[in-house]
């Protein structure tokens, strides 16, 4: 079922754009003009049972005066996997327990919509004058695909580098929990030659559940990648955050078993695993909006060099080897495996490809501070 968007915004000073206008008609909503700190005092005087609830179903439309393209931000003293992001939408339709985004619950707490993203694309051109390659995705502050229906960034962004004949260049991925890959399909008939990678996180149906409400089940997300890879579209699989606890051990086991039975291995990008980690202050938040939440069972313990907690280094290792070793299993030769957010001797340990090798040598600005 698609996210429910109940009031579309606009920033007075762009009253004339097209965008906001088409996706009010055709959701049958009146335009609201507001300023953002006018919409947000709005929310906050009627915040409906959980402000920020409220908030997600609120589209807000305006400029952003900073950069788009950024590299993907990490924490201190991992390896990092050379990925950069484009933030043209802020916000996401859907509630995640773990969503770091519930702490901009204060200042900005809908979905924002930035109007100039054709400065983006001159941000891409600019990097490309100095950089042969570029990994790219926009699902950092946002779900790529959940409102593409509406928002199409699918079709801006691949449009653009249609126009610039970039698709040798620029790998693009759009990063979702959703089903919703209709126009991304119509996009790739569209262009052929593009490089588009879909990226489905994905974790167990009962972590799904209860911890990622409104999002699409673990089967409807392999039922869209299956349709996408018939169609020529690479797609990415996420295991993150895995949550590594003993008595589910075996639902990840069958989870693995239950989409690389299903994929085809060979239109595969790359594969992420990543064990869940979070900020100390993120704890008091998961503890107050999601009280049955499965997040805060088991050990965790603060890194001594972004002070994030995580498990212990040899209950993650376990993990890890495990899903290693499964999902090799379905490959003829090495897959494009890698974790994310992990430090240097992790990797060590594991014997694993740093990921300049899982990623190729196409980017030659990738950097790594441990040699790898």
């Amino acid at each position: 079922m698609r996210p429910e968007i109940r009031k579309i915004v606009i920033d007075p000073a762009f009253g004339d754009a097209e965008l906001p206008h088409r996706i009010a008609e055709k959701l049958g909503l009146k335009p609201e003009f507001n300023t953002k700190d006018g919409l947000l005092d709005e929310i906050r005087q009627n915040p409906g049972g959980d402000l920020f609830k409220t908030a997600k179903k609120v589209l807000f439309f305006t400029e952003n005066k900073g950069r788009f393209l950024k590299k993907c931000p990490g924490s201190k003293g991992v390896v990092c996997c050379n990925y950069y992001t484009i933030n043209s939408v802020t916000g996401c339709p859907y509630d995640c327990s773990y969503c770091i985004l519930q702490h901009y619950i204060g200042n900005n707490p809908f979905i924002t919509v930035f109007l100039n993203k054709e400065k983006a694309v001159d941000e891409i051109v600019s990097f490309l004058a100095e950089n042969r390659f570029l990994r790219v995705g926009t699902g950092e502050l946002a779900d790529s695909l959940a409102l593409d229906h509406l928002l199409d960034e699918s079709g801006f962004f691949i449009g653009e580098l249609a126009k610039r004949s970039l698709f040798d260049r620029v790998q693009f991925e759009f990063k979702t929990k959703s089903a919703e890959v209709g126009r991304l399909l119509e996009v790739k008939k569209l262009y052929p030659d593009s490089s588009i990678v879909a990226g489905f996180s994905v974790n167990i149906p009962r972590f799904s559940s209860h911890e990622e409400p409104g999002t699409a089940s673990v089967e409807e997300r392999i039922n869209a990648a299956e349709q996408l890879q018939k169609n020529g579209v690479k797609v990415a699989i996420h295991f993150d955050p895995v949550l590594m606890l003993e008595e589910l051990f075996d639902d990840y086991m069958r989870l693995i078993d239950f989409i690389f039975s299903r994929l085809d291995t060979e239109k595969i990008a790359w594969i992420s695993m990543g064990g869940f980690r979070h900020t100390l202050a993120l704890t008091e938040t998961i503890v107050e909006r999601n009280p049955k939440s499965l997040l805060l069972r088991g050990e965790m313990f603060p890194s001594d060099s972004d002070n994030k907690l995580r498990y212990l280094a040899f209950v993650r290792r376990r993990f890890y080897t495990a899903f290693d070793r499964r999902i090799s299993s379905f490959f003829k030769g090495r897959p494009p495996l890698y974790m994310c957010m992990e430090k240097a001797f992790m990797w060590s340990d594991m014997k694993m490809p740093f990921p300049k090798n899982v990623f190729g040598g196409e980017n030659e600005q990738f950097k790594c501070d441990f040699g790898c």
